[in-house]
């Protein structure tokens, strides 16, 4: 007996729209149409890191954080559009490089519960979520959590986010992230880095010797 997936018979039943245009005719997997696709501002040249960003083996972001890719993010995170975080997850699953192996763990910078909840989610939690479905990864959302609630980082300089940070999150499982040998982070937007940062020094003491942040997108 043959069996049909779910998702074949939504994708039948409700075509794949493009999440800029609107229009019908974006391909499986693929949340824009060829036209908005080739119209999207992708970074071509990844460019120079920031030194706060050493302890990543690599770096990578698919898109410039401009129009309209801000419209995406912030429908996204402030406008509870599910299926928007999950197009950009596969945005960034379309645009990254192929690895030789796959990383141990994909972790998504986490938000405090109470701004999750009044989120409605986590938008780094589905933009992984969908890059793990199309390259088949392992999600695990489960190994850090933010423990102390903290202030908007827009509008800080990058002394000011760090401040901000410090102590912000602890390892829910040290143990099994221990055992990660390459732990890959995931978040939105990269503009200081110093969430990422404050995300991947945790698992570095835990003793994870790979540590790779991908994102969305980057500030010019």
């Amino acid at each position: 007996m043959s069996w049909i997936r779910v998702d074949q018979v939504l994708d039948t039943l409700f075509p794949s729209r493009c999440l800029l245009c609107g229009q019908s005719g974006a391909g499986v997997g693929i949340p824009a149409c060829a036209g908005c696709m080739i119209d999207l501002p992708w970074l071509e040249q990844q460019g120079q890191c920031s030194p706060a960003l050493g302890l990543f083996a690599a770096v990578q972001s698919a898109l410039i954080y401009e129009y309209p890719v801000d419209r995406l993010v912030a429908a996204a995170k402030f406008g509870r559009q599910v299926p928007v975080a999950r197009g950009l997850g596969q945005l960034l699953a379309l645009r990254m490089p192929a690895l030789a192996e796959p990383p141990d763990a994909v972790v998504p910078v986490p938000l405090h519960w109470r701004r999750e909840a009044s989120r409605g989610f986590n938008q780094a939690e589905e933009i992984a979520r969908a890059l793990c479905a199309v390259r088949r990864w392992s999600l695990r959302a489960d190994l850090c959590r933010r423990i102390r609630p903290t202030p908007e980082q827009s509008g800080l300089g990058a002394a000011g986010r760090r401040d901000n940070l410090r102590g912000a999150f602890a390892l829910s499982n040290a143990r099994a992230a221990g055992r990660c040998r390459h732990v890959l982070l995931v978040d939105d937007v990269l503009t200081t880095g110093a969430t990422a940062t404050a995300v991947g020094e945790i698992f570095q003491a835990a003793g994870v010797r790979q540590l790779s942040l991908w994102t969305v997108a980057r500030t010019p």
